[in-house]
């Protein structure tokens, strides 16, 4: 598998692991897994689940890596992981700047202790909602900001 495919498939886990995908979601990133090249028996179960029938899809996620070897990470690693790689979608634009940087603000602000490394990215964020007249070049700033996280 090329590297990019291996890079959604961890954030993919990482995501579900860090509480990003609620359960009820899971059938369709099993989906996603199988369109990238991963196939087990609980892969194909899980993405066949209808929407309303997913009560049992965090157990068949469990199994889905159980059969992939796919362990949890270490919670720092993870969210460290995760902000790159919400940094480089919006950097490439397979992100709107807006979703991905709050996403980034998800997994890096509180679960990594408020590093001041984001200070500038909150702020923003507060600028974003507080400001809606330079919503414009706050985006710019967003996608600055992005760009010179992965530069680190």
């Amino acid at each position: 598998m090329e590297s990019q495919t291996i890079v959604r498939a961890r954030a993919i886990f990482l995501c579900e692991q860090t509480g990003l995908i609620p359960p009820h979601e899971l059938p369709d990133f099993a989906t996603e897994l199988l369109v990238l090249g991963y196939d087990t028996p609980s892969l194909r179960e899980l993405a066949g689940l209808p929407k309303g029938d997913r009560a049992d899809a965090a157990d068949m996620w469990n199994a889905v890596r159980d059969e992939l070897s796919v362990r949890h990470e270490d919670d720092e690693d993870a969210a460290k992981f995760l902000l790159k790689y919400w940094a480089q979608e919006i950097v490439e634009g397979r992100i709107d700047v807006l979703p991905g940087s709050r996403l980034m603000c998800r997994v890096g602000w509180f679960p990594l202790g408020q590093p001041t490394e984001l200070n500038e990215l909150v702020n923003l964020l507060d600028v974003w909602d507080e400001m809606p007249q330079r919503r414009e070049r706050t985006a710019s700033e967003l996608l600055g900001f992005a760009r010179t996280f992965l530069g680190r």
